[in-house]
């Protein structure tokens, strides 16, 4: 398998301008916090060369800013294929959306979202929102699997549902997002059979977590958060149904607060049924809010 998993400020385009985000169209999205709408963007049709994992290319890189202040509530990515239908093979790694670039290390507070192949969508709680200020430099990064034997050509769709600040009838709260993988570099490889890992961790603030979202690979069935230091289980996600199908979601308006000096574990658990590795990827993306 060809790996490309590389920090973001290698791959970055020197002098890459910024755009300004100004089309907001029509949502089919109802909230009770003011209208909504939406914000549409697309990669070019990018080469997968077979057997490419992980793959981030430098021209499906996106850096903007948005023309006004505006809180998103929602993301959606969609991967289409030369003919702009939605290919059988599942080609989307995992992106993300943030006010920073988003590195292999861990340990940063971003404003920002994130999708990933089995969770393509991500709908905030109720009440919440990630705010955007037009001073905010916004980058977005896409990475692509292609575990087929041939190359392919595929285009990456994002969605983003958002309430511009002029249309706000009743607050919201903002959203941070932090990201933890269970080891760095991301990507390893799974021998055959049963596969457990597990990574501790101290967040260095109060917060409330309203929403965590699993990053796997197929074959991976389960992500765990635990508070050691309370000896609480937070949430265990699994699939919804078999090693393509999607991983549920830790959704919570009310959310789960972590204390500073509270150690957490997240534990990934694989079940690779082949007689080779597999590729893998295990992490948890968090959003929480501040007291």
């Amino acid at each position: 398998m060809k790996v490309a998993v590389l920090l973001l400020a290698v791959l970055t385009r020197a002098g890459q301008a910024a755009e300004t985000l100004t089309a907001f169209l029509p949502s089919p999205v109802t909230s009770a916090h003011g209208q909504t709408s939406q914000v549409e963007f697309a990669t070019p049709l990018m080469e997968l060369e077979s057997g490419s994992l992980a793959h981030h290319l430098p021209a499906a890189m996106k850096n903007f800013r948005f023309a006004e202040p505006v809180w998103v509530i929602g993301y959606k990515t969609t991967i289409l294929d030369a003919k702009g239908h939605t290919p059988p093979e599942n080609f989307l790694c995992h992106t993300f959306l943030a006010d920073q670039h988003v590195t292999q290390h861990s340990d940063v507070e971003l404003k920002g979202i994130y999708s990933d192949a089995f969770t393509p969508e991500v709908r905030l709680p109720d009440g919440f929102g990630i705010l955007f200020q037009p001073t905010d430099p916004v980058h977005w990064m896409p990475m692509f699997n292609n575990r087929g034997d041939a190359p392919t050509r595929v285009s990456m769709k994002v969605s983003l549902t958002v309430i511009r600040a002029k249309h706000i009838t009743k607050p919201l709260r903002p959203l941070y997002g932090s990201l933890r993988s269970v080891q760095v570099p991301h990507l390893f490889f799974v021998p055959p059979g049963h596969d457990v890992r597990t990574i501790r961790f101290q967040l260095p603030f109060a917060a409330s977590i309203h929403f965590l979202g699993t990053h796997l690979h197929p074959y991976g069935t389960s992500m765990e958060l635990t508070n050691v230091t309370r000896n609480e289980l937070i949430w265990r996600g699994r699939r919804t149904a078999g090693p393509e199908s999607p991983m549920e979601v830790f959704s919570s308006a009310t959310g789960y607060a972590v204390r500073p000096g509270d150690t957490l574990e997240m534990k990934s658990t694989y079940d690779n049924p082949s007689k080779d590795p597999i590729d893998a990827m295990a992490g948890l993306f968090f959003l929480y809010s501040r007291p």
